[in-house]
């Protein structure tokens, strides 16, 4: 309890230094003009808020830091000025001392072979050959070291000590600031605050537990076994753990800092980039979802995947209906990027201005055709921001994801388009998809759930026709029922009517005077005639 109300004193600490709680009370607006080479008041202001914000994020620690980061790639929900600048926090994490650090080595069961050593201090350090004690990359939730082993180099990975404690008081107190967390960042009306949340909670339980990146490296190595240009770390199992992981290292320049290379050279490493990348989405349908700069290594002969924290999957749904995206956008047929697009956000036709979001898709397509040097992997988070579409986090992480693919290709071919390298990915999924062994394998599957389907259809034929004959029956017994009703009182009517003649008529016979009496015996007559009639009939 105590320890909640103090990290909630911090909270609202370093909120107030940031001058972050102004924010709560201003609407974040996303709908004005504006210029990169040209700002005006509102670009200002906001750009302050976001500064703002990242900093106190990054004082704030792991959690918040990590939340920033998820936000960064949720374009279609955050106001982009506060994407570009939560985008910052991959950098500048302060580092822990590596004699804290060393704690996490503590689960293994390793001693020494010589007996003689038996009972002396057991120092990590001792298994590698070489071991820099200086990180050579500081993140939010581990820091990543150099080293020697078995004669190796590797890079050896540790997660920072007493997280989860933390962690777990923090992901408390988020859940209690929902409301002003959709407040400050301008989150739309349709964001599903505990739904983000969840997810990040599960993001950050996947990050805590570096198994999960061993398998995501063994998982890439396999897809990207053969192809030539594409090099991926391996994995050490001897000494990894959950909070350990040594890998092989990976020589390489960053592409931010690459220069004074050949224009042809740059843009073979933009292709090479974008095709490997394409064929994570689009063929394998699991892709890395954090590739920022750093984490993409130019080498002579290729290019380096490193840091895989953070990875995504898409099902065979979305990827075929962001195909069908694609593929219209290529063709550049209006009507069938909207159905697309309406697929993949879930939406009904009836939930939008139609025409208008025409137009913006055709300005898409246009920009997406025909634009040079310009990045366009955020149009569809933009247009779901201005319709107020709340787009599948799957669908969103990949955005963002291929927006940071189109930053590196760009950096280094400022003539790059992202279509245009697509088109090849494209067209061999579409000879997969449509291919006979494809055909052939989706029989070999289905066979069997459509076998038992056709087994069932004689019996299924003959249930829809006794339902059919029921509902006639119930149809036919309800309308005899109401012919019943109405006959009957066709009947009381026809007696009751009856009966008024046959007394208006005795009384004219008994009291009446002149042609009255001979009226009333007429009238007593016929009434008793047509009782008699009806009486006959009935029975």
């Amino acid at each position: 309890m105590f320890k909640k109300l103090r990290r909630y004193v911090t909270i609202f600490r370093v909120f107030y230094r940031y001058g972050l709680f102004s924010a709560l009370y201003s609407e974040v607006n996303s709908y004005y003009v504006s210029n990169r080479r040209n700002l005006c008041t509102a670009d200002i202001r906001n750009r302050k808020n976001a500064e703002n914000l990242r900093m106190a994020l990054e004082e704030l620690g792991p959690t918040f830091v990590k939340l920033g980061q998820m936000l960064s790639k949720r374009p279609d929900l955050v106001p982009a000025v506060y994407v570009e600048e939560l985008s910052r926090l991959q950098d500048n994490v302060r580092r822990v001392d590596f004699e804290l650090m060393k704690a996490a080595f503590g689960g293994f069961a390793c001693r020494p072979s010589d007996d003689a050593d038996i009972g002396r201090d057991f120092d990590v350090l001792e298994v590698f050959d070489e071991f820099n004690t200086t990180p050579i990359a500081c993140a939010s939730i581990a820091q990543v070291y150099e080293a020697v082993y078995q004669g190796k180099k590797v890079a050896v990975k540790i997660t920072k000590p007493d997280l989860i404690n933390i962690i777990n008081l923090d992901l408390a107190i988020l859940d209690d600031l929902k409301p002003l967390i959709v407040r400050a960042l301008g989150l739309g009306s349709n964001f599903d605050i505990d739904a983000f949340l969840f997810e990040f909670r599960d993001v950050l339980n996947r990050e805590l537990d570096l198994r999960n990146e061993a398998r995501n490296l063994k998982r890439f190595r396999d897809n990207f076994e053969g192809v030539e240009g594409i090099h991926v770390p391996g994995v050490y199992e001897d000494f990894s753990n959950e909070n350990v992981l040594i890998m092989d290292y990976m020589e390489g320049i960053p592409v931010r800092k690459l220069s004074r290379i050949p224009a042809d050279k740059r843009r073979w490493y933009a292709k090479l980039i974008s095709s490997s990348y394409l064929k994570q989405v689009y063929i394998d349908g699991f892709y890395h979802a954090d590739p920022h700069s750093s984490n993409i290594l130019l080498q002579e002969d290729g290019i380096a995947y490193i840091d895989f924290g953070a990875v995504g999957s898409i099902d065979d749904q979305l990827r075929r209906n962001m195909l069908n995206l694609f593929y219209g956008i290529y063709k550049k047929k209006v009507d069938i990027v909207f159905e697309a697009f309406l697929k993949i956000s879930g939406i009904y036709k009836e939930d939008i201005d139609v025409r208008r979001f025409k137009i913006d898709l055709d300005d898409i397509i246009s920009k997406q055709n025909y634009s040079v040097g310009e990045r366009q992997s955020d149009n569809y988070a933009t247009l779901g921001l201005k319709y107020d579409l709340s787009l599948p986090s799957e669908f969103s992480t990949l955005e963002r994801a291929l927006i940071l693919i189109e930053a590196n290709c760009l950096e280094l071919d400022p003539k790059f388009n992202l279509l245009e390298n697509a088109k090849p990915v494209i067209t061999q999924v579409f000879m997969k998809r449509y291919s006979p062994f494809e055909a052939a394998e989706y029989l070999q599957l289905e066979g069997d759930r459509y076998l038992e389907i056709i087994k069932e259809l004689p019996q299924g034929v003959s249930d829809v026709i006794e339902t059919i004959r029921g509902y006639r029956i119930e149809k036919l017994e309800k309308k005899s029922s109401e012919i019943k009703r109405y006959k009957l009182a066709d009947t009381i009517s026809k007696y009751v009517f009856l009966l008024a003649i046959l007394i208006t008529s005795t009384y004219l016979a008994a009291e009446g005077t002149g042609y009255l009496p001979l009226i009333g015996i007429l009238g007593f007559s016929s009434a008793i005639v047509l009782f008699g009639i009806m009486f006959f009939k009935r029975t």
